[in-house]
């Protein structure tokens, strides 16, 4: 498949949804058990927004073809077999991006909320909840949802770099925390910490601090590159090189 640049993660977003989410359906292409957060029920949903050069994500995420089609109910009853399972409890999609598939996703909400024992872990790029300015108020229905806005650079030139995609989308990330904090959503955010340089990450969390307020500088959780063989693959394409990395 071809690599898309300087595209509208937000237009990509609308035509991938044609095709990874009809109503309370969604797309997946397994279910998993993973041991992040000291043990984790998984979904891996199929299609992102973003096209990110250190992507672990492989096929599911640039191929809307593949996987299979779950309700909001199904795939929570995936989830929950999994964490009784393995006695976990906590819950999350991964491997492209949950907040395509607004319905299903709040409909999973829903349905992790009703039970009442588990907490879902929302991983997102936060693209579709700073551009939605309904996102971050539905979220805050559920006591049960902790949000991890994964920022992938320090600066929108880096972002575009990194993503391929149009540098006025790095805004989109910081109005998803800035709305995220606003609806009183549990959040904290992630920093992929392999690109950029101290000067560009400290004028990032003074922004950071500005909208959010200084007390989410306290949680930042920093990610580190994993170079897979098609990690490598993407980033020497796109040109770049992370300084830090596994």
């Amino acid at each position: 498949m071809r690599e898309l640049r300087g595209y509208d993660p937000v237009e990509l977003s609308s035509a991938l949804e044609r095709v990874v989410a009809r109503g309370r359906n969604r797309k997946y292409y397994r279910f998993r058990p993973a041991r992040f957060y000291g043990g984790i029920a998984t979904g891996d949903v199929v299609g992102c927004n973003l096209r990110c050069a250190f992507c672990w994500s492989g096929r599911p995420r640039d191929d809307p073809t593949v996987g299979s089609w779950f309700s909001s109910e199904e795939a929570y009853l995936k989830l929950k077999a999994i964490a009784e399972l393995h006695r976990f409890t906590r819950l999350r999609l991964s491997g492209g991006e949950p907040t395509i598939g607004k319905e299903h996703l709040l409909g999973l909400l829903e349905a992790v909320e009703a039970d009442g024992r588990f907490t879902f872990i929302l991983e997102t790029n936060g693209i579709l909840i700073g551009y939605d300015p309904g996102y971050a108020r539905s979220l805050a229905r559920y006591a049960s949802v902790h949000v991890r806005v994964s920022v992938k650079a320090c600066s929108p030139d880096l972002f575009t770099r990194i993503t391929a995609a149009k540098p006025e989308a790095f805004d989109l990330v910081l109005n998803a925390i800035k709305r995220l904090s606003d609806y009183g959503v549990s959040f904290h955010v992630a920093i992929v910490a392999s690109f950029g340089d101290e000067r560009c990450w400290a004028s990032f969390f003074e922004r950071l601090a500005e909208i959010a307020g200084r007390e989410v500088l306290s949680n930042v959780e920093p990610e580190v590159v994993r170079l897979y063989p098609h990690v490598v693959k993407r980033l020497r394409a796109r040109g770049i090189w992370p300084h830090t990395y596994y």
